[in-house]
């Protein structure tokens, strides 16, 4: 018995240096593997980094060397993959009594909100692969107004109840995570700088420089003559922003400019998903006006009260 014991213990000396040494080697590959470097680098700075490198490394290629671009797209496409499965539970809230909406239309305005996120989404896509500056500021454009859906939506399901509102809460937050760190990732991509474009039309001095520069970004050379119009005394093309709005392109990929000239206009402007890359333009906010008169009182959700809403 006391012969076996030596042999024993060599044993349990060489089990115990083949699984040291197995863990140091895979500690090494993952500590030194330049593809999950890589990505650690891309998502430290992402508002939910652990989400981000979570969702984006089974993604890698060892065939593929990561850029910054791959990733993004990537985590375009996440953010698009968890927003279908939102719509789904939205569309099951919608079919089933499992949130009582104490607003009637809560429900729906966050599926219609939620289905412009995911267009926001697919059209940051296409804008990303096209590779220019120009373009990845609209794609940022097109997120940070996306990340603002959440908070209308939240806003209307915070007085419903039912045993489905948690779920759905907590998948919308989950969603929008994605969302955020897709804004977080084109944010770092710089903006465009250095480009001069001939302006065709003049930008009121009212607007501040940030809104300026967000008008003048789109590069194009707009004709004055294809501006809509609108004018409550006549004298323009319409004379409701409504109007102007159903003739104006659908899914549009340019911008379409409807100059809002002095007047009262008492309508509610409601510009659907579908209408987009709409710029309104009026005279000054103290010299255009639009009002409306919906109101919480009477029904409408906070989302359908808006003044101007989209």
């Amino acid at each position: 018995m006391a012969s076996s014991t030596p042999k024993l213990l060599q044993l349990l000396c060489i089990i115990l240096f083949l699984h040291i040494s197995s863990s140091s080697s895979s500690s090494n590959t993952t500590t030194f593997n330049p593809h999950l470097a890589s990505l650690r680098s891309f998502c430290k700075s992402a508002p939910y980094p652990d989400i981000c490198f979570d969702s984006l490394k089974l993604s890698i290629s060892i065939n593929i060397t990561p850029n910054i671009i791959s990733y993004l797209l990537q985590s375009l496409q996440v953010a698009i993959s968890e927003a279908g499965k939102l719509t789904d539970l939205f569309y099951k809230a919608g079919q089933y009594p499992n949130i009582v909406e104490k607003q009637k239309g809560a429900v729906q305005d966050c599926k219609e909100l939620h289905q412009i996120t995911l267009s926001s989404l697919q059209r940051s896509v296409s804008q990303v692969q096209a590779g220019n500056a120009k373009k990845l500021n609209d794609a940022r454009a097109y997120l940070s107004a996306a990340l603002t859906n959440k908070n209308t939506c939240m806003e209307g399901l915070d007085s419903a109840s039912g045993p489905m509102k948690p779920t759905l809460v907590n998948s919308l937050t989950s969603t929008y995570k994605y969302v955020s760190n897709s804004l977080s990732a084109i944010s770092k991509q710089g903006t465009n700088k250095g480009r001069t474009n001939r302006r065709l039309m003049s930008i009121p001095r009212w607007l501040s420089r940030r809104d300026r520069r967000i008008l003048e970004s789109s590069g194009d050379e707009y004709d004055p003559r294809e501006v809509l119009t609108v004018a409550a005394d006549g004298s323009g093309n319409f004379t409701t922003i409504s109007d102007a709005i159903i003739f104006a392109p659908n899914n549009s990929y340019d911008r379409t400019i409807i100059y809002v000239k002095e007047g009262v206009y008492e309508e509610n402007v409601e510009i659907p998903s579908y209408k987009t890359n709409i710029v309104l333009l009026g005279d000054g906010s103290d010299i255009t006006f639009i009002t409306g008169n919906r109101s919480v009182v009477d029904g409408w959700t906070t989302f359908r009260s808006a003044t101007v809403g989209n």
